[in-house]
């Protein structure tokens, strides 16, 4: 029977097609009974809409080991994975950090095609970070011949809150929001999605870091900030006005220092590098035993805050990044203790603690799985393909 042209059945099957793609889209290749549990579609219906996307070329499908690999494994039939056709479009993924740009670029299947990162003083207004990032682009994509006529998107991490509703922000951080998103759309011409930088990288750990394989991530960045995001089913958890996972910002004190955030005894206000190196000269030095004493302090509060967070989400893996995560046990034993002592034990039987396992290029990598997490699936890869075959 021929592919089904009447009404509910055609719409019924085109929600499936659209089902497949936005997951292959989210969380990359997967195998069949991996994208099957993925989509609650049944093995049947499923192996009939990947034959149809893979005769459309909307998918491709290709060993999941190279062949080195398998002759390691054994004589076992191997195993393929399905994939979005990598020539389905290309996602750009962009870092404007304090004191580095950061420029990644990665097609629809999740393979990285370029990346590269420029310093910049922190004092660098948003106009020339913007530029310095432009540049970066144009030098990427000629040193690797990339062409950015099939960019399906933008996704941009900048420092500070972004707000769900930009516009309603204040007056200076709105100013850098429209900024950023009006430069790359006169750019690009595509949809600019922008958020802050450390909940990128959150979405970058849970796609292709430590928190990947799992439906929920609740990640902690350590750093000269504290921040953190939460990622559910592969998808950033904004909340009702985009500030889920901000664990800095949880009073440790109530009658602490003053923050930013307008609260006083934030987790930040103890646990930062900047307040800790106002200590201890080098607290990342383990042999120094003042610094060793701080930074077990310092794990101890993180523990605690985790802990209310764990009890609140029951997150599966809580991923720690930053400079502050590369003291090891003298950070991590402390944390873990306190996350035990305090949460429910339902919640610390099943949670799992672990070091970031990506680099500097993380929020960038998150501004990719932004793009392909939000813009809708199913449509960039036709008009890429119809590019491909009329080329020369």
């Amino acid at each position: 029977m021929g592919r089904e042209t009447s009404g509910p059945l055609r719409l019924l099957r085109e929600t499936h097609e659209e089902r497949v793609l936005s997951v292959l889209r989210t969380r990359g290749p997967l195998t069949r009974a991996q994208l099957a549990e993925q989509t609650n579609l049944s093995r049947a219906t499923l192996s009939s809409i990947v034959q149809t996307l893979l005769s459309n070329q909307a998918l491709v499908e290709r060993p999941e080991h190279t062949l080195a690999e398998q002759a390691v494994r054994g004589r076992g039939r191997p195993v393929s994975v399905v994939m979005l056709n990598p020539a389905g479009g290309l996602a750009l993924g962009m870092d404007l950090g304090q004191r580095r740009i950061q420029v990644t670029i990665s097609n629809v299947a999740h393979e990285f095609v370029a990346s590269g990162a420029v310093a910049c003083a922190e004092r660098t207004p948003w106009a020339r970070r913007l530029q310095l990032a432009l540049d970066l682009v144009d030098d990427l994509t000629t040193r690797h011949d990339v062409s950015l006529t099939a960019l399906a998107g933008v996704g941009v991490g900048i420092v500070g809150p972004v707000p769900v509703g930009a516009d309603s922000a204040g007056l200076v951080r709105s100013d850098r929001i429209a900024l950023v998103r009006d430069t790359l759309r006169a750019r690009f011409g595509v949809p600019v999605y922008v958020d802050n930088n450390t909940r990128l990288a959150a979405l970058a750990e849970a796609v292709w870091g430590a928190g990947s394989g799992v439906d929920s991530t609740l990640y902690l960045r350590l750093s000269y900030g504290v921040g953190g995001g939460l990622v559910l089913g592969g998808r950033l958890f904004a909340g009702a006005g985009g500030a889920a996972g901000e664990l800095g910002h949880i009073s440790v004190n109530r009658d602490g220092p003053s923050c930013s955030c307008g609260g006083r005894g934030c987790l930040e206000r103890y646990v930062s590098l900047t307040t800790l190196q106002a200590q201890c000269n080098d607290i990342l030095d383990a042999r120094d035993e003042k610094a060793r004493d701080l930074v077990a302090e310092a794990g101890t509060r993180i523990g605690e805050v985790l802990a209310a967070a764990c009890n609140t989400v029951n997150p599966e893996v809580v991923v720690i990044g930053g400079e502050l995560a590369e003291t090891g046990d003298h950070l991590f034993k402390p944390l873990q203790a306190a996350l035990r002592r305090y949460t429910h034990s339902q919640v610390h039987r099943t949670v799992r603690v672990t070091r970031a396992a990506l680099g500097p290029d993380a929020a960038a990598r998150g501004g990719i799985a932004l793009v392909l997490t939000t813009s809708p699936p199913g449509t960039e890869w036709r008009t890429a393909l119809d590019q491909e075959a009329v080329r020369p």
